[in-house]
């Protein structure tokens, strides 16, 4: 019996093209907007985790899909609970994000963790 959180049996189809043709767009806007919110935002570190996971030419191309999915949700402004609610406005984007992590944990590794965490260290001291 299989211990992986995500068998292949749920894992959603993904086309690797279209993934590689998307990513250096989400990535600009997901910077920009995670710089604006980092600061009061909850659970930024595994918003970031789950980045690195989505970039890393490692993870699988379905998790992959699951994580942009989720990060395009959170860069796009106009969602089920607008952003322009301040805090109140990314309690949906939170809900998407953590729900994407939860699917896919298997395919976010440590080192993403850790270079999320290190990513924050320098925006905190800046």
């Amino acid at each position: 019996m299989s211990t992986d959180p995500n068998p292949l049996a749920f894992q959603v189809p993904a086309d690797p093209a279209r993934l590689k043709l998307e990513q250096p767009r989400l990535a600009k806007r997901f910077w920009r907007k995670l710089k604006h919110t980092a600061s009061y935002l909850p659970g930024a570190e595994t918003f970031l985790a789950g980045f690195y996971a989505a970039i890393d030419p490692n993870t699988p191309a379905t998790a992959k899909a699951v994580l942009f999915g989720a990060l395009g949700y959170f860069v796009v402004p106009v969602d089920f609970i607008p952003d322009i609610f301040g805090a109140m406005g990314y309690g949906d984007d939170l809900a998407v994000m953590f729900a994407a992590v939860k699917a896919v944990e298997s395919s976010i590794t440590g080192l993403h963790r850790t270079r999320a965490g290190e990513w924050l260290a320098r925006l905190r001291r800046d």
